[in-house]
């Protein structure tokens, strides 16, 4: 026998949220007030993280900024307070689970609960597969991805608890179109997204208001892959820092979920889908995809 709560109405609440997407598509989503939220921002010490922290204490958020690098933390703590923001430094190993658990504990009885969690160091090694070293291997998966898990855990419990809050998880495009010499940050940036995305799936199920997003932008700018190629601009763009800092607190502020950036990387997710697979390839050997990381400076260990 059908069941219209089990099997008419999730069809017609997905159809009815099709119909909604579309409708709204051309109107901007309407930005919600951050002003007394508290965020960990992860990466804290420079970079992307240190433009979200400086952008989200800018909106009356109070930060607890993370990072390994305690000067550039500090730095960027001392810039929040120096413009009128409420910011607090914290050395922390995000790989070391021990230790985001206890930073997690000192980060609120100094901040109060944490509502908003940004999920952004990672670090890149850059070599072919065959010339990776296994050290670097697993410390890309414990900072990109495992670190998710564990920070995450340390605020999610509260978060839902009082039905308010946000986590973010800085993925990659290398997430989703995988790039060669990049086999382990593409994994580990893929393992990130997909936790974000079953997350997101678990607070949808249990409904609890607590929103994840999970940002996948492709090269950026900012030092980490210094002399990547972007061949097909057309296709892909090295990003400038500020916008995409901008896109994620955007994504905090509308409650999006996945962003891919730039937005046009939707139609190259579209096409991996539907083509062959040889097509697919042919079509990233065009784009350069193949030889982006060629002139990359040598590095085996970066942190953002």
């Amino acid at each position: 026998m059908i069941s219209f709560k089990n099997d008419l109405k999730p069809l017609i609440l997905c159809f009815y949220e099709i119909f909604k997407s579309i409708l709204l598509f051309p109107i901007p989503k309407t930005r919600k007030l951050l002003k007394g939220e508290v965020a960990v921002v992860t990466g804290a010490g420079s970079g992307l993280g240190a433009g979200v922290s400086k952008q989200l204490a800018a909106k009356g958020v109070t930060v607890i900024c993370w990072d390994v690098n305690v000067r550039g933390n500090i730095n960027t703590v001392n810039e929040i307070i120096n413009s009128g923001g409420k910011a607090f430094s914290f050395k922390c190993d995000v790989s070391n689970r021990e230790e985001v658990y206890a930073v997690a504990k000192e980060s609120a009885k100094i901040a109060g609960d944490v509502t908003i969690l940004v999920n952004n160091a990672g670090v890149v090694g850059g070599k072919s597969f065959v010339e990776e070293d296994d050290k670097m291997i697993l410390k890309t998966f414990e900072v990109n991805a495992i670190s998710h898990f564990w920070t995450t855990k340390a605020f999610l419990p509260k978060m839902m608890e009082k039905n308010h809050g946000h986590i973010v998880s800085i993925s990659s495009g290398a997430g989703y179109f995988a790039v060669p010499g990049l086999t382990d940050y593409c994994a580990s940036k893929a393992a990130a997204a997909h936790f974000a995305n079953s997350l997101s799936m678990e607070m949808f199920r249990d409904k609890k208001d607590v929103k994840v997003s999970w940002i996948c932008p492709y090269a950026i700018n900012t030092g980490f892959f210094d002399g990547f190629q972007a061949n097909r601009p057309l296709v892909s763009t090295i990003l400038e820092p500020q916008s995409v800092i901008d896109d994620i607190v955007k994504a905090i502020e509308t409650d999006s979920d996945r962003v891919l950036l730039p937005g046009r990387l939707c139609l190259l997710d579209f096409a991996q889908v539907v083509l062959p697979r040889k097509a697919f390839l042919h079509l990233c050997k065009w784009g350069g995809n193949f030889e982006a990381m060629n002139s990359v400076s040598s590095f085996s260990f970066m942190i953002s």
